[in-house]
This record gives C-alpha cells, sequence and structure tokens, in this order.
C-alpha cells in the first residue's frame, strides 16, 4: 500500500493502529466491579462497608467467562481494556474509508 494516497486522516488512524499494535496489551472483555461481604463476624464489610473486587468479563464462543483481576493488575488491565476500544474503534474509522475510497471508485463513469 502506497501512503501517500492515503489521506490525512487515514494515515493518522493507520499511525496509531501500528502504535497501539506494537506497544500496547489488548484485552476484550468489560471491567465490572463487584462488591460482596466475606461473612466474617467482625470484619468491615458485616457493617455494610463491602469488599470491592474487580472482574473482567467476556463472551467467548458463545459463552459468559470472567476472572477476578488480583489489585496489582488492575490499572494494567483497564489500560490493556481501553488500549482494545480504542483499537476497535480505529479499526472501524479506517474501515469506513476504504467503504468511501471503494464506492467512489466503483461508480460508473458518466
Amino acid at each position: 500500500m502506497n501512503r501517500s494516497g492515503l489521506s490525512d486522516a487515514e494515515r493518522r488512524f493507520r499511525s496509531r493502529l501500528a502504535q497501539l499494535a506494537h506497544d500496547h496489551w489488548f484485552l476484550r472483555g468489560t471491567l465490572s466491579v463487584r462488591a460482596r461481604s466475606c461473612g466474617k463476624p467482625n470484619c468491615r464489610c458485616s457493617r455494610g462497608e463491602l469488599h470491592a473486587s474487580l472482574y473482567l468479563v467476556q463472551s467467548h464462543d458463545g459463552k459468559p467467562r470472567q476472572v477476578c483481576i488480583p489489585k496489582f493488575w488492575e490499572d494494567r488491565v483497564r489500560q490493556a481494556v481501553n488500549d482494545y476500544q480504542e483499537m476497535q474503534r480505529l479499526i472501524e474509522e479506517v474501515s469506513e474509508l476504504e467503504w468511501k475510497r471503494v464506492r467512489e471508485n466503483t461508480k460508473p463513469p458518466g
């Protein structure tokens, strides 16, 4: 593909895609915070201050799956989910530009 034939917007999208693909982790899924009590009678959760846990949730092969994310991984997993979503958005933008290019180049002359 000849980059000189691309619009400025498409070059920017493709550049950002390449940067994301090279430098980042990706996780498809949704983050869900869940609060629960542990059941210990003297714990703060027995007084209503529930324990919060972060879960990564995803549908895989038509079935839901989830994993509890340890505190020390939370920032990394949040970033990976955000980067995946940004990558998807950029791919959609580039695809839309390609659709426009195909449509314009398949119009009958006249």
